[in-house]
């Protein structure tokens, strides 16, 4: 009997312990998700019609957003949202909630209703425009056109955003959200780098610097919330993601570094990017430049810091690639990747292939049907010039705990050449091959069960301790009553079946 009691017994504590310790260990490998993205998502209102009036068929724009397919988790329209105010000729605001209508027209059917559409803002919606305002950010991200969406779980920045509304906080501006959000395993940071926003009566410069090198507080504060954010992300075992406007590198004609001025001798915006570098961080989004490009694995500028406002500002370092991206695979943790989509809609960007920053791109395209620049064809493809087909479209990710997957998609070709094949294309991945690493109450691997586990696994326990306790009394009891045959029997147990 002691024998069986044991085996019951090792038994039941295995079958608990496994079922206890699984909970925790619901890991991250299992997860994966895919997103999509893009920057100056709209089309001029003169270009195919007004959409002051809502008669337009915004063709390129429209084309995109039909082609974004089914099964993604959400979409992230990185600035530069609508383009239909006085870059038209049409008011500054009013027209958010027809191009919001329009979006909405034309993904429901594939997306469905509730479809997360996310936004970041851009210089074109920031309020503060001197050249252009199409639209504010705060009546893009209302409750009656594309709001804040329930399900990504929006934490806002701790410095605040003075220049919001009521209704928005920093949505739009600044903060970050983990997904999924039962078991994260990539955390998207929403920034808007050099953007001066008003709401017209207050005025927030979104910059990011130490307090050492720029002298500025409130760029230091943001720096501060930043570095800290990525921290914890990388300390959760995450990836890490940026959502910003407006890139520092870029192999277009007229994009530079901006940084909203030189802060004691120093470019904000460069120092942003510092902060990318030193603290490792995987992926980085960009729109404003209307081309489409990824870079290398970078991990530096170069022997100079680019000059704020400045096409030529940037020096060719090789020594800062840390992979050039010609396999299109990348190794986490190497460098920063930086990706920018600004072709959803926009076909007049070019590729400069003398500029400096072009050194520092793996590919890069333009969806203008028929280049000005020498030489006139459309791309860059590791380190050369090359012509082919190219159009507009959208990058889109799939991000598991092993590796980040990209892919763009064409989803209108502008520029065609004969019969050549293929038309332009670029794919990339960055395989995590680093350790997995654990936080602090297993953040790394989130969730209700991931916060909860250590209350879960003692409920289980003490219903496993019960379970086990009395398993032993009916055995025991058994034992008790029935005996084992061939054990010695007194004669006051041997049953009576046929009693006098």
């Amino acid at each position: 009997m002691t024998n069986r009691k044991a085996m019951v017994f090792q038994c039941l504590i295995i079958l608990c312990l496994g079922t206890i310790f699984l909970i925790p260990f619901e890991s991250q490998a299992d997860v994966s998700f895919t997103f999509a993205f893009a920057g100056d998502t709209g089309q001029y209102g003169a270009s195919f019609g007004s959409g002051q009036n809502g008669t337009s068929s915004f063709v390129n724009s429209a084309a995109s957003l039909q082609a974004l397919p089914p099964g993604l988790s959400f979409f992230v329209d990185d600035g530069d949202i609508s383009y239909n105010g006085t870059s038209s000729n049409f008011p500054p605001t009013g027209n958010e909630v027809l191009w919001c209508n329009f979006v909405k027209t034309n993904i429901q059917p594939s997306l469905g209703a509730n479809f997360p559409w996310i936004q970041v803002v851009g210089n074109h919606e920031d309020g503060n425009s001197t050249f252009a305002k199409d639209g504010y950010i705060d009546a893009f991200t209302s409750p009656n056109c594309l709001p804040k969406p329930p399900g990504i779980g929006f934490i806002p920045s701790t410095v605040g955003c003075p220049d919001a509304s009521l209704y928005s906080g920093c949505y739009g501006r600044e903060g970050y959200w983990d997904f999924p959000l039962d078991r994260p395993i990539a955390r998207f940071v929403m920034i808007a780098g050099a953007e001066k926003i008003g709401n017209g009566t207050t005025t927030t410069t979104y910059s990011y610097c130490p307090l050492a090198t720029c002298n500025n507080m409130s760029f230091a504060k943001r720096w501060s919330w930043l570095k800290g954010v990525i921290e914890q992300a990388k300390v959760n075992g995450e990836w890490v993601i940026i959502f910003d406007h407006k890139p520092c590198l870029s192999p277009d004609l007229a994009t530079s570094c901006e940084g909203s001025g030189t802060f004691n001798g120093h470019n904000p915006g460069a120092q942003k990017w510092n902060l990318f570098f030193s603290e490792g961080v995987d992926l980085v989004i960009n729109g404003h430049a209307h081309v489409h490009a990824r870079s290398k694995q970078l991990t530096c500028w170069g022997t100079a810091e680019p000059v704020t406002s400045s096409v030529v500002g940037v020096v060719y370092s090789p020594d800062c690639v840390a992979d050039d991206g010609s396999d299109s695979v990348y190794s986490r943790g190497r460098g920063v990747v930086n990706v920018i989509e600004g072709v959803f809609s926009q076909q007049n960007g070019q590729v400069n292939f003398t500029r400096a920053d072009t050194n520092y791109f793996a590919t890069a395209m333009s969806a203008r049907p028929s280049p000005t620049v020498d030489p006139s064809v459309c791309c860059w493809i590791n380190g050369s010039p090359a012509d082919m087909n190219a159009g507009i479209g959208f990058g889109k990710v799939t991000v598991s705990a092993g590796q980040l997957s990209y892919t763009w998609q064409m989803s209108l070709e502008s520029r065609f050449i004969g019969d050549q094949a293929p038309t332009f294309s670029d794919t990339f991945v960055i395989r995590n091959d680093l350790p997995a690493k654990t936080s602090t109450l297993y953040d790394s691997i989130a969730g209700f069960l991931t916060g909860h586990w250590i209350s879960i696994a003692a409920v289980a326990f003490a219903a496993c301790v019960s379970i086990i306790v009395m398993t032993l009394r009916i055995v025991g009891g058994r034992a008790r009553k029935w005996p084992v045959l061939g054990s010695p029997v007194s004669s006051s147990q041997t049953p009576h079946l046929n009693p006098p």
